[in-house]
């Protein structure tokens, strides 16, 4: 049922316990970050050295083929804390300088393989993204943003973890931020709870050409689920009615870019795909607005070496636009900021509610959990 026409005004939306402050971790980078050691470095040389002697392909690496006899548990706790915790992490120092190509996508890559399952980030079945501007047009609808320069509003992916390597940032703008879903809805339940109740109905969304067999070219998702944490995928049909106990968990799903593009590729007539309301729209602006918010959002900018991962069903994420200094490169040059993209699914993936698998392909923790298929 839909929450607006369903639930009094008068009855309280649920709060929920984890949220942060991005002004509040901005003072405390330790509760965040951590900078590879020496001892950590020489373990990633060593396997760097392995998985090459062994003529292993990188998107072939497993933890078995790339150990890392003490960074691996670090990265597994770290791990622990993005699904179960802050659901932001930042690992500083990965020797990109001395690194080739090849070392620095085996190094990330083997890192992730101790985190979890990596996922196709396109429908290609590319396992190992590339974050940079190929000079696309941003303005075209069927354009995926990060391969453009253009600002990439706040969004999830398509996983259930993002990690981004940083190569150059050489560059004017492309800083990103970080926003927690649950600080968001808490804010949001008591300054703006009718747009909260919009958020938590269905938007059409378009695949913009990424499209599973036997799915549309569009689907319907809220931004926000409330659902059980017990694995049994249910949703209530009336959110805002029940407590929320620690057997409820609060998922985020969006991306405005693909909400805008589902109105401006398809119709009511021909593609059976609903005009937004404004009270849609306005839920929405309230929402990006929230982002923004200096008290909530946390800015970090992103240094070759840098390794930023984030929770996907916890966090949303954006990036500013970003260009070359006039005075600087070729005005006719793309700007020179590259990072690498994996998507990862955990062992210890969180329940979701049984719509994710509209977007994720399946719900059920494994490797063909999430990404584009």
């Amino acid at each position: 049922s839909s929450l607006s026409s369903s639930s009094p005004s008068s009855v309280a939306l649920p709060a929920f316990a984890g949220g942060w402050r991005g002004r509040d971790l901005a003072a405390d980078p330790s509760r965040w970050t951590h900078v590879l050691t020496s001892d950590e470095i020489a373990e990633l040389d060593d396997a760097l050295r392995r998985a090459r002697a062994g003529g292993v392909d990188v998107i072939d690496l497993t933890p078995e083929t790339f150990p890392l006899p003490t960074l691996a548990p670090r990265l597994r706790r770290m791990r622990d804390d993005l699904v179960h915790g802050l659901g932001v992490y930042l690992i500083r120092g990965l020797p990109v300088e001395r690194y080739d190509r090849w070392e620095t996508c085996a190094a990330f890559y083997g890192m992730g393989t101790h985190m979890g399952w990596a996922c196709p980030q396109n429908a290609a079945g590319h396992v190992l993204g590339h974050v940079k501007d190929l000079g696309r047009d941003p303005n075209d609808p069927a354009t995926r943003t990060y391969t453009t320069s253009a600002a990439q509003p706040f969004h999830t992916d398509s996983a259930d973890v993002v990690g981004l390597c940083c190569l150059n940032n050489d560059v004017v703008g492309g800083d990103s931020m970080v926003a927690s879903v649950v600080e968001i809805w808490n804010r949001m339940r008591s300054e703006s709870p009718a747009a909260l109740r919009t958020l938590a109905e269905p938007f059409p969304v378009d695949r913009k050409g990424e499209i599973p067999p036997g799915c549309g070219p569009t689907y319907d998702m809220p931004v926000f689920h409330v659902h059980r944490g017990d694995g049994s995928g249910s949703e209530p049909a009336e959110p805002t009615l029940m407590n929320a106990g620690p057997e409820w968990l609060l998922s985020g799903i969006y991306d405005r870019n693909f909400i805008a593009s589902a109105q401006a590729r398809f119709d009511v007539e021909n593609d059976g795909v609903p005009r937004l309301t404004s009270a849609q729209t306005e839920a929405l602006d309230a929402l990006d607005a929230m982002c923004l918010d200096d008290d909530v959002c946390l800015h970090m900018r992103l240094e070759p070496g840098d390794i930023q991962w984030l929770h996907n069903h916890t966090t949303l994420h954006a990036r500013t636009a970003y260009g070359v200094d006039p005075g600087g490169r070729d005005a006719g040059e793309p700007p020179p900021r590259h990072l690498l993209r994996l998507w990862i699914t955990p062992p210890n993936a969180r329940p979701l509610p049984a719509s994710f698998a509209t977007r994720f392909g399946s719900v059920t923790v494994g490797p063909e959990r999430g990404g584009i298929r």
